[in-house]
Order: C-alpha cells, then sequence, then structure tokens
C-alpha cells in the first residue's frame, strides 16, 4: 500500500465512534456529578452559618432590649412579652423557638444571704439546621 492509498482510507472514515461517544457522555456525568455535589455541600453549609446568624442576632436583641430596662421590670412576664412582640414585629422569623429564663441570684440556695441586685437572663433560640435541631444560648447578669 502506498501512502495516498492509506490517506484516502484515513480520509473516507471521518467523525467519532460510538465508543468515544460513550467515554465522552461517561466523562460528562461525573464531571456533573462532582460539581453537583460540591454546589450543594456549598448552599448546605452557607444555609446553616445563615440560620446560625440570625439565631444569633435573636438571642443579640432580646438580651440588649432587656438590659434597657429598668431592673426592677425585669421579670419573667415582660421578657414573654418582648419576645411576643418581637415575633410580631418579624424580628424573631418563623421557624426559631425563644426559650428565655430569669432567675434572681439571690434566690438560688448558696446565695440566700445576697442581696437582691442581680438577676440572671438565660436566652435560647432552638431552629432546624440541614434536618438537625440546633440551638444557640447566651446568659448574661441583670444588675441594679
Amino acid at each position: 500500500m502506498n501512502k495516498t492509498n492509506v490517506s484516502k482510507i484515513l480520509k473516507q472514515k471521518k467523525g467519532f465512534t460510538m465508543v468515544d461517544i460513550a467515554v465522552a457522555i461517561v466523562i460528562i456525568m461525573i464531571f456533573v456529578g462532582i460539581i453537583t455535589t460540591l454546589f450543594y455541600q456549598y448552599y448546605l453549609s452557607i444555609s446553616s452559618k445563615n440560620r446560625n446568624a440570625i439565631a444569633t442576632n435573636c438571642v443579640i436583641d432580646i438580651i440588649e432590649d432587656v438590659k434597657a430596662m429598668n431592673y426592677e421590670e425585669v421579670t419573667i412576664d415582660t421578657l414573654n412579652q418582648k419576645i411576643q412582640q418581637f415575633i410580631k414585629d418579624g424580628i424573631i422569623p418563623k421557624g426559631y423557638n425563644v426559650i428565655a429564663t430569669i432567675e434572681k441570684y439571690n434566690e438560688r440556695p448558696e446565695n440566700l444571704d445576697k442581696q437582691d441586685i442581680i438577676k440572671i437572663l438565660n436566652v435560647r433560640v432552638e431552629y432546624n439546621s440541614t434536618n438537625k435541631l440546633e440551638q444557640i444560648e447566651i446568659s448574661t447578669l441583670i444588675t441594679k
């Protein structure tokens, strides 16, 4: 066979074979699967961080509002009213459950002889993130 015959044979076999197409499809499917998984994991991570930030802001808003009150006004009833108002105003979004408690420092068994000048405020926000219950809890002191 001379060179002209070989080049004619090669020129006649143009296009892709089924094996070429199958290999290309498998490579594309693997690549798309990996990219999709990476984007999904990124989305879950960002979503979790955003929900955590919202819960933290809810706790901080409640604590700041209570700290602005007079010491005598800080009771469980006023605290629950504030929380309900925050929910009504949209400061605490749906899907976030706020649990807050007030405890007088001098009512603890080890501190019964102390004066009533300190209250312990505990605020916990519970929320669902990536199908599991997460919570943020912060405690602070309210003083006269």
